[in-house]
């Protein structure tokens, strides 16, 4: 049996993420689980906490642990990037997703019932490899990583508008609503275009008039055709507000790439520029705005689950 080291955001998801870390937390005493854990405050603790934890951990310990990381797709992007900056050893991971994104953990089959994916987790003999991307970002010669997406310009407003105001009393009671004005106020504070250059290969595409610019990791979806060309490119040009609501609309209930406004790639490798200001995001965590000049490829890294272990239905269970 493994060891854990947890890592507990009790603040995603607007706070609901402490009362499944409760759950979690009396199963682990009860059935005896050896563990030790940390809950995050502010954003950075998770990445810093992870690199002490390396820090003062044994050689003779790198085969004991995995860190089980309960929280969202942000709270699990620090720890990732906190344990490839310690240069340490790859921990394996374990995720709970108890935010309201679970892409990330449904391509992995991760149930979105946090005591059935802790059940997963507990059913494991040993790590899986999955494919993540790694970005380096040659203006800050920095590297970094992403679970599911990065995005660029409007949609990263939106995030960061959401993260701000919660519209507490509209999510709970008319939550498309609360969805609708978010969109419409990002839109408006995303007034001005700019310029995307993208190189595939060796041919370079430009986009003057780029307001959405979304990088998003397909490696583990189920549709396979595509599996030679795993990261996803949309580029969505600046148009009116209602061909915008359009789009809006076609992304819940059609194919957006048919829009004639709406540029669409597949690629395994891919240069990325944005020579202005723009808000950026990565897995839901904010970066602010910032120059982007990205380089992209594919990396492996070892997760700690067992999908197969539960029962479908068990899975399914919310």
């Amino acid at each position: 049996m493994k060891s854990f080291y947890v890592i507990a955001n009790p603040h995603a998801n607007l706070g609901k993420s402490q009362k499944n870390w409760e759950q979690i937390q009396n199963y682990l005493d009860e059935h005896d689980v050896d563990y030790q854990a940390t809950e995050t405050s502010v954003a950075g603790d998770a990445q810093t906490n992870i690199q002490a934890f390396l820090k003062n951990l044994d050689y003779a310990d790198y085969e004991k642990y995995v860190v089980l990381v309960i929280g969202g797709n942000g709270t699990l992007n620090e720890v990732l990037t906190g344990i490839k900056e310690a240069d340490v050893h790859d921990l394996p991971l374990a995720f709970i997703c108890t935010s309201s994104h679970h892409q990330f953990a449904d391509q992995l089959g991760i149930a979105p019932n946090p005591l059935v994916a802790l059940k997963q987790i507990l059913n494991a003999t040993e790590a899986v490899q999955y494919s993540l991307i790694q970005y380096y970002e040659s203006n800050h010669e920095e590297t970094g990583y992403f679970l599911d997406n990065y995005s660029i310009g409007m949609a990263a407003n939106l995030a960061n508008l959401r993260s701000r105001e919660h519209h507490h009393w509209l999510r709970t009671h008319c939550r498309w609503l609360a969805n609708v004005i978010d969109i419409c106020k990002a839109y408006y504070n995303s007034a001005d275009a700019f310029s995307a250059t993208l190189r595939i290969g060796h041919k370079y595409k430009f986009y003057k008039r780029a307001f959405i610019v979304n990088l998003q990791n397909r490696t583990q979806e189920s549709d396979f055709s595509n599996n030679d060309q795993p990261i996803e490119v949309t580029i969505v040009d600046r148009v009116n507000i209602f061909l915008f609501l359009i789009f809006v609309a076609t992304r819940k209930f059609g194919d957006p790439t048919k829009l004639p406004f709406v540029h669409h790639w597949r690629t395994d490798n891919l240069h990325i520029t944005v020579n202005s200001l723009e808000q950026t995001q990565v897995d839901c965590r904010e970066l602010g705005g910032k120059y982007n000049d990205l380089y992209l490829k594919l990396i492996n890294y070892p997760f700690w689950i067992n999908a197969d272990s539960v029962s479908l239905e068990e899975r399914r269970q919310k």
